[in-house]
């Protein structure tokens, strides 16, 4: 079983370190759980603070954990699951768009899943290299 409190003291440090708010939701042997909110989810590298996050899991835990996925929510924090890479067979990419109004309040979102993206973009290549070919 994971220790809770290793999690907690490794979470401590990043925020600490990062001027972040993360918090740890849950622990077992499958998985760990946080939250990341702050100023740290509104950059254009939040995943490396992710993977970040992982890497010191890994050292501290002494088994290599992978972001498995992540959730960007409406307020602009991020529930984020991490594995162990074993038991990780794909990783869920999305990114979540937001408009605002000219007075700052949310006027519409949409959610992208990248992994949908990769896929569209990996046919077109072969679509490509196909027509190319003839």
């Amino acid at each position: 079983m994971i220790d809770i409190g290793k999690v907690r003291e490794i979470v401590d440090e990043f925020n600490k370190e990062h001027g972040a708010e993360c918090e740890v939701l849950s622990v077992s042997d499958r998985e760990i759980v946080i939250s990341f909110k702050g100023h740290i989810c509104f950059t254009c590298g939040t995943y490396d603070y992710f993977e970040d996050l992982a890497m010191r899991l890994s050292e501290a835990l002494s088994k290599e954990y992978v972001v498995a996925e992540y959730h960007h929510n409406e307020d602009g924090s991020y529930l984020v699951t991490f594995r162990p890479k074993s038991e990780v067979k794909e990783r869920k990419r999305e990114v979540l768009v937001m408009i605002f109004d000219e007075k700052g309040n949310l006027s519409e979102s949409l959610r992208i899943d990248l992994s949908d993206l990769k896929r569209t973009s990996d046919e077109v290549s072969r679509n490509v290299s196909r027509n190319n070919s003839n």
